[in-house]
């Protein structure tokens, strides 16, 4: 009961934080041919997330002052601060529009602080009775790749309205499911509440797209799963079923950046390549191309969570089967849609 009153301060205040952004936050212009939407929208409404995101824990730091060792809460407090920094990093880039160069490296710095402070995935089951074990360098170097991907995942992603923050959300719910426990706190808690900060900031943005939640909320939500997903892993929860959890956005995200490199286009320019983008560019809108991702996230967390106690056989299984599916399915699907597309502007 304590959690689900932590989870439900953590959607009012976002949600009405959220509110208070869409009327002081800074528009987002649509000014790039990437863009998809076509007046101007207040941006930053990560901030709104943030905000719930604090208050949630805060509810979670009164009620669970006793229940949790010191190993617990540096844990806790390491994941929160990584989420709340990225954070903050995007919305000054809101704000003001970093250079690339200054932006990565603000990041790394953020991102190695949190592995410095001993959170990382040493070893990698592949099936049962096997795994990879890591040196610390080894296992330093794979966390930062992790979190590095989640966070511009995220970003990526971030483009439909509704699509990033309620697949993050619905991964985040079957990330606690994975790594639940009985007391005291543990990632579960901390994951419900950043969901419940997601869904709080949906209201606004899922509803018609009346803001968006910037680079504040992409950086912030990215580097929360992120971490969290690396506190979930330290304490037995399967690497790859944690990956599950998120599976589409991953899959959407790595699967475009392949067919760029393909096409020799250039990685680091802004594009409207991805999948879920030239769905809408082709007719599809927000809310249906958001509601499919939705579903699929569900179906990836859901089938995470019953693999799960069967052994990493069963999870690894079930991870490569998911991503043949989705190799399949987006790159049929890309095919079709560029085809639509072609026949719209010819």
């Amino acid at each position: 009961m304590l959690i689900l009153g932590a989870c439900v301060i953590a959607m009012m205040v976002a949600w009405g934080v959220t509110r208070l952004m869409m009327a002081w936050a800074k528009p987002d212009l649509p000014d790039e041919a990437r863009k998809l939407h076509t007046i101007p929208t207040p941006t930053s409404g990560g901030v709104g997330i943030m905000a719930g995101l604090l208050a949630g824990t805060a509810v979670l730091l009164l009620t669970h002052l006793d229940g949790a060792s010191v190993s617990s809460w540096q844990a806790f407090g390491a994941c929160l601060s990584l989420a709340l920094a990225g954070g903050a990093l995007g919305y000054w880039d809101d704000r003001v529009g970093l250079g690339a160069r200054l932006k990565l490296g603000v990041m790394l710095c953020i991102t190695l602080g949190f592995i410095l402070a001993g959170m990382r995935i040493d070893s990698l089951p592949l099936w049962s009775g096997f795994a990879l074990q890591f040196s610390p360098w080894l296992a330093g170097l794979g966390t930062l790749m992790w979190l590095l991907v989640m966070v511009n995942v995220v970003n990526f992603l971030d483009g439909a309205n509704g699509m990033a923050m309620g697949c993050s959300g619905i991964g985040l719910i079957f990330l606690a499911m994975l790594s639940a426990e009985p007391a005291g706190i543990g990632p579960a808690a901390l994951c419900l509440v950043g969901a419940a900060a997601c869904l709080g900031f949906l209201y606004w943005n899922g509803l018609g797209g009346r803001v968006f939640s910037g680079d504040a909320g992409a950086l912030a939500v990215g580097l929360l799963i992120g971490g969290l997903g690396v506190w979930a892993g330290e304490r037995g929860a399967n690497p790859w079923a944690i990956a599950l959890c998120f599976l589409p956005m991953l899959s959407d995200a790595i699967l475009t950046i392949l067919w760029r490199a393909r096409q020799r286009h250039n990685l680091l320019t802004a594009h409207a390549e991805h999948v879920y983008q030239l769905a809408i560019r082709t007719g599809t809108s927000h809310g249906q191309i958001s509601l499919i991702y939705w579903l699929a996230s569900a179906m990836c967390g859901a089938l995470a969570v019953v693999t799960h106690p069967l052994g990493p056989s069963a999870v690894s299984a079930s991870f490569g089967l998911a991503l043949c599916g989705f190799v399949v399915i987006l790159t049929q699907s890309r095919t079709i849609l560029r085809k639509r597309l072609s026949k719209q502007i010819g």
